[in-house]
């Protein structure tokens, strides 16, 4: 069995399409996210996106639809849900072991 070798996940220019908008619209999610030595993450990470403590899109595979393995971009299209008034909206996740 291979050591095991445990990374952080770093998340950063994070941005979103748009600061407002109504219930039902379409928001896209962008941040860069990599692992502590610089390397994408493998397509088998999952990760939820919320809306304060909302979930948003819950259990998302970085896969290819979502995530460029050659940058590292994440993009995410979201539904603005039906709460009034504003929030950070943020990434979060749980520890996972990845093979490869």
């Amino acid at each position: 069995m291979p050591p095991v070798e445990n990374r952080n996940v770093i998340v950063t220019n994070e941005a979103v399409s748009s600061s407002f908008g109504f219930e039902g619209d379409s928001i896209e999610y962008t941040a860069t996210v990599l692992d502590s030595i610089g390397l994408p993450l493998p397509s088998g990470f999952i990760a939820n996106l919320l809306r304060a403590s909302t979930i948003l899109l819950g259990n998302q595979p970085f896969n290819n639809s979502v995530y460029d393995q050659g940058t590292g971009l994440l993009s995410l299209i979201f539904a603005v849900p039906p709460t009034i008034g504003s929030a950070i909206i943020s990434l979060n996740w749980l520890t996972q072991s990845m093979q490869g």
